[in-house]
């Protein structure tokens, strides 16, 4: 009988260590990754955001921003709520500027359902954007639409590209056309003067590589080198 409880104990225990030599030999698989929002679809995460990106390209041209976020609810008309957060901007004399949601802090970007994201001006404060959402500015005591605000402060690249042109509106329809900074950027703002064109972009941090990118592209459009696309600060 002490033999047979042994020879059972024995096997029961080639069977556990079998078991778990299975176990740690097999590798563990990654899971595909999280469904980025549709508008994002076109930007590279690994070059754009506020996951600590390789940035030389500092100083006055990083700046921080109030950043009214709107989680809506379910169904809710996303332009409705982008209107009424206009109209009491207006009245409060702030000009409200959309941005991408990249400029947001991962957890928060996974937190949200559908949302409304507005910049407000450079200098307005965190009074500046409770006002703005403050319920007694809304007919029906609330932002229609509006589950609940974030107001958070981000950081941000606001900085122009400046090139000389003897043409500068026919450049600035050249690279409209290849799509080159609607791409990179998303929403930017091209001012064609004489002699020469600005492109201003306010948004999530540039990579090194993405800014160097950027002026290359504008350069040859101009024909000229990438070192005579100038940086400056937007505001």
């Amino acid at each position: 009988m002490f033999r047979a409880k042994a020879v059972v104990g024995l096997v029961v225990g080639v069977l556990v260590l079998a078991l778990c030599a299975c176990t740690t030999a097999v590798p563990l698989v990654p899971g595909p990754p999280a469904a980025r929002p549709a508008a994002l679809a076109a930007e590279v995460p690994s070059e754009i955001g506020n996951d600590h990106p390789q940035i030389s390209f500092v100083g006055s041209i990083v700046r921080r921003r109030v950043v009214v976020v709107i989680h809506s609810q379910e169904g809710a008309d996303l332009a409705a709520i982008r209107l009424g957060l206009e109209k009491v901007a207006i009245s409060q004399q702030l000009a409200l500027s959309d941005i991408s949601p990249v400029v947001l802090d991962p957890a928060l970007l996974e937190h949200l359902v559908r949302p409304v994201i507005v910049s407000l001006p450079e200098g307005s404060t965190f009074l500046d954007a409770k006002a703005l959402t403050d319920p007694k500015h809304y007919p029906t005591g609330g932002l229609p639409g509006a589950e609940h605000v974030h107001i958070v402060r981000v950081q941000v690249h606001d900085l122009t590209f400046s090139v000389h042109s003897t043409d500068s509106k026919a450049l600035a329809e050249a690279i409209a056309r290849e799509g080159i900074l609607a791409d990179a950027l998303g929403n930017y703002g091209a001012v064609a003067a004489a002699g020469v064109l600005t492109i201003g972009y306010t948004g999530p941090l540039l990579h090194d590589d993405l800014i160097e990118s950027i002026r290359a592209a504008v350069g040859r459009q101009a024909g000229v080198e990438a070192a005579a696309v100038t940086l400056a600060p937007r505001s």
